[in-house]
């Protein structure tokens, strides 16, 4: 991972325990936090604690769920250009492996010196290590290799925050997770990714995914959206309005919701309980797709579908984007047709 170590780096880490064993926190319906399990609270007390035995670094935005943490590392690098997110990851897991083992005992250690504890076994048995030299210790602190407590997976997910508008949507992400694991869990129907479908509507050349509700492929009402990228919100007032009462009356927009004024639809839309909508992308549904919370909360109320006309492999990169959005545009207005002269016929 390159990246200027001059200030201030945001690093959004997901750590997960193994086999996805439910040991951390429960999440309940009527909480918009997760409840946290004793396993859970004390992953919370080292979180917390991370800034006393790391000055440089701050724990923040951070949410418990049942097998795994999500939270964003704030590093200081200007105090530390050396200090390695993912060594202290590792440190962290440690250190609430630690509390785990002795949970039960009468005056169990404060999170602070476990990860005093964690910190000196790893530099005593591997050395300080730096962000270029950190590889997975599978064991930390001398703990037995069969414990009947729960243990982490070492393999830790870590992505570089590089502006703002990437940090907010971080922090929604980690504050709407819990909302969308239940959605996930009430409904797992509905976050199925399909593979390969053919429809009459869809043309058939083309390789097609999708996730979400299918049969609004069948509704003959259709209609394709496009709102220029040269305009702003406002300037399609009267485009959207007009859109929205159609919705209503069982119109099924169809759209890439990336302009200006597609996005203040797609938000209209989703304010309108007895709306339907198909959202199209312009790249490829990976086997693992993994929605929005925003979009989550419409999969799971059956109203919207998110399509995608590209194959496994398809390039991604920024340069070929508006290449694709264009492509998918074109798609998106023949499948409109097709579905309008199928229910004439």
């Amino acid at each position: 991972m390159k990246f200027n170590r001059d200030g201030r780096q945001f690093f959004f880490i997901t750590i997960v325990l193994e086999g996805r064993t439910k040991a951390l926190s429960c999440l309940i319906d009527t909480a918009s936090r997760p409840v946290l399990l004793p396993g859970g609270e004390a992953a919370k007390a080292v979180l917390v604690a991370m800034h006393g035995a790391f000055p440089c670094v701050t724990a923040s935005d951070f949410v418990i769920m049942p097998d795994h943490i999500h939270f964003l590392l704030i590093v200081d690098y200007s105090r530390d250009p050396t200090f390695s997110p993912l060594w202290a990851s590792h440190r962290l897991m440690d250190a609430v492996e630690l509390a785990w083992q002795h949970n039960g005992d009468a005056a169990p250690e404060p999170p602070a010196a476990l990860l005093a504890r964690a910190v000196a076994a790893a530099r005593k048995n591997r050395g300080l290590l730096t962000i270029e030299n950190t590889p997975i210790l599978r064991r930390g602190s001398g703990m037995p290799e069969s414990p009947s407590y729960p243990r982490w997976d070492r393999h830790c997910y870590i992505e570089l925050s590089f502006d703002s508008r990437q940090l907010k949507t971080i922090r929604r992400y980690i504050r709407l997770n819990p909302a969308r694991a239940l959605w996930k869990e009430r409904h797992p129907d509905r976050f199925i990714r399909f593979a390969g479908i053919r429809h009459p509507v869809l043309d058939p050349v083309r390789q097609w995914d999708a996730m979400g509700n299918l049969t609004l492929l069948g509704s003959p009402f259709l209609h394709h959206v496009r709102l220029t990228m040269r305009k702003n919100a406002e300037e399609h007032t009267s485009e959207i309005n007009e859109i929205i009462e159609s919705a209503k009356r069982g119109v099924v927009p169809v759209c890439g919701f990336i302009s200006p004024g597609e996005k203040e639809l797609l938000r209209r839309l989703k304010a309108e309980p007895s709306a339907r909508f198909i959202k199209t992308v312009p790249f490829a549904l990976p086997p693992r797709y993994d929605p929005s919370a925003e979009d989550s909360r419409e999969l799971a109320a059956d109203r919207m579908l998110i399509l995608s006309g590209f194959p496994q492999g398809t390039p991604d990169s920024r340069e070929n984007l508006r290449e694709r959005c264009n492509i998918m545009n074109e798609l998106a207005a023949e499948l409109c047709v097709r579905a309008q002269t199928l229910g004439d016929t």
